[in-house]
């Protein structure tokens, strides 16, 4: 274990390397734990980890959570563009994504749209990329490509509909 300080911007420096960490539940002293493959940190007053990220070899590489940094995007939808790890994350992300960014940023072109699109990114917490990519896709088809429709969509795929019952009444008299 290594003691390691959080920086200003949300994240601790290991060997020459920075790894972000959830800004709101970092503290200023952290515990870090290395293996060979991957890097936890840890509160000193909590047992689970902060934050569990891919061990960087290479020299003066910052490590990334997009996640990490939503909710600071959601106070500042004007950073959402510059912000460096939702850029890096943006070249992977799917098409439909692009797509529902763009359709709610003409929507609401004075930051509504960027904060509604952050909050469906939160989804990613609690889901899977695929499972939210279906659910924006199935959004954007019922015109309803808002945080509240992807939502809805992403319940929906999530309870599957129960089978319809047929009720055969003719052998009654």
């Amino acid at each position: 274990m290594v003691e390691a300080t959080l920086t200003p911007y949300s994240q601790v420096i290991v060997e020459t390397n920075r790894y972000s960490v959830p800004g709101a539940l970092a503290s200023a002293k952290l515990v870090v734990k290395l293996y060979p493959f991957a890097v936890e940190i840890y509160r000193t007053d909590q047992a689970a980890p902060l934050a569990v990220h891919e061990r960087g070899y290479g020299r003066e590489q910052d490590i990334f959570d997009p996640l990490h940094y939503l909710p600071l995007l959601e106070q500042r939808p004007g950073a959402f563009d510059y912000a460096t790890p939702l850029r890096q994350w943006r070249t992977t992300w799917p098409a439909v994504y692009e797509t529902l960014l763009t359709q709610l940023r003409r929507q609401w072109p004075e930051g509504r749209g960027i904060r509604e699109f952050v909050t469906i990114l939160q989804l990613h917490q609690h889901h899977s990329a695929e499972l939210i990519a279906a659910a924006i896709a199935q959004a954007l088809d019922h015109q309803c490509a808002h945080a509240d429709g992807v939502q809805l969509c992403l319940h929906q795929l999530l309870t599957p509909a129960l089978p319809t019952v047929v009720l055969d009444l003719q052998n009654r008299r």
